[in-house]
């Protein structure tokens, strides 16, 4: 397999597995499959933290080759990023808001039937519809906005792609701040500062911002990390106690500086699965099988689609006599797998070719 074939694979394969996490997590807090009380301990919150390493990854290991092969096609990125990412995510949210409308009809008191005030008048309405839509200005970190109002979107991971397209839009100060650096290491280590500083303090724009930036410093380390051949036993340590850090800061909330350590511990095992899945291992090869991948094929539209899916099972499989949550879960999978492939073929595959179009005659990304 080719080196950069190889490397790409096992990232998405990282996705991929990142996406089912959130759909497991949303399904888990929804249907509630295992009875109500007690967190969820799918990793959910942790996912997405994983999604903004490896979009710094993937976005930045074309621009750092081509730095001193007469630099890279800004120019040319800037509309192929932008419409790979709001093609396929506009299009989620223009199917979620007639799904939010029925569920709201329905007598649903979800947040995606309640985002949409449909009761206040047209311009309220309206009002809210457009909100939808703000990806650049109305970000958040899944609770709260950045005025301290509470988020309320009709499709809810949507949150998370104002992180993502802001940070597509600044990606080159990342790159030119980055490249810039002379001790990774210490770098790295001052990120996790800010983030410990950000956790204490509740400003969660900084640590979501700096995942991102994590991320390209591993861009910049990319090759010296692939080659790094991990034994078994230590990409097991590794792996279990990155996991167990990650489930810790499910069940434990001890508040205050200890709070803060322990979110930004779980920052940082996101940073080491990411690093193990990179590195010369078994985690990289299965990351890099069939199944895997496929399963990264179609993680972005399984990440904007499922969550409406589980609302729709959950708000109609009561009126055709299907109540146990477990069974509802059960549907849940299978019925959002099939839809992210169907939305993956008609609107997200188009939109990767429209992206594609746009290339100049410069390289292009690294990204599928």
């Amino acid at each position: 397999m080719p080196k950069h074939e190889e490397r790409v694979l096992s990232l998405d394969g990282l996705r991929g597995l990142g996406a089912l996490m959130v759909f497991l997590y949303h399904v888990d807090i929804m249907v509630k499959p295992f009875g109500a009380g007690g967190p969820s301990l799918f990793p959910g919150t942790a996912s997405v933290m994983v999604f903004f390493i490896l979009s710094g990854i993937v976005l930045s290991l074309v621009p750092f080759k081509h730095m001193g092969n007469g630099g890279y096609d800004w120019l040319g990125y800037y509309p192929r990023r932008v419409v790979r990412l709001c093609g396929p995510l506009f299009a989620a949210i223009t199917l979620a808001l007639p799904m939010g409308y029925v569920a709201w009809r329905l007598g649903s008191t979800s947040r995606s039937a309640l985002a949409v005030t449909y009761d206040a008048g047209l311009p309220a309405a309206v009002h809210d519809i457009l909100m939808q839509f703000d990806v650049l200005f109305n970000v958040s970190d899944g609770g709260n906005n950045l005025f301290g109002a509470q988020l309320v979107r009709v499709d809810s991971p949507v949150w998370s792609m104002s992180w993502e397209l802001w940070f597509s839009l600044t990606l080159p100060l990342a790159i030119w701040c980055i490249s810039r650096i002379r001790r990774t290491g210490l770098a790295v280590v001052a990120t996790f500062i800010a983030v410990l500083v950000s956790h204490w303090t509740g400003y969660f724009p900084l640590r979501l911002c700096l995942m991102f930036w994590l991320g390209v410093m591993v861009a910049r380390r990319f090759d010296k990390i692939k080659a790094v051949k991990l034994s078994m036993l230590a990409e097991l340590a590794l792996l279990v106690a990155s996991v167990g850090v990650i489930e810790l800061s499910l069940v434990w909330h001890p508040g205050g500086v200890l709070e803060a350590l322990k979110s930004t511990a779980m920052n940082a095992a996101c940073l080491v699965v990411v690093v193990v899945a990179i590195a010369d291992g078994f985690t990289r090869r299965a990351l890099s099988a069939a199944p895997m991948v496929f399963l990264g094929k179609v993680s972005y539209s399984l990440y904007l689609t499922h969550a409406m899916v589980i609302g729709a099972l959950v708000a109609l499989l009561p009126r055709l006599g299907i109540v146990d949550p477990l069974a509802i879960a059960a549907v849940s999978l299978p019925a959002s797998m099939l839809v992210s492939v169907v939305f993956w073929r008609i609107i997200e595959v188009p939109s990767m070719n429209l992206s594609r179009s746009l290339a100049s005659s410069g390289p292009r990304d690294a990204v599928r």
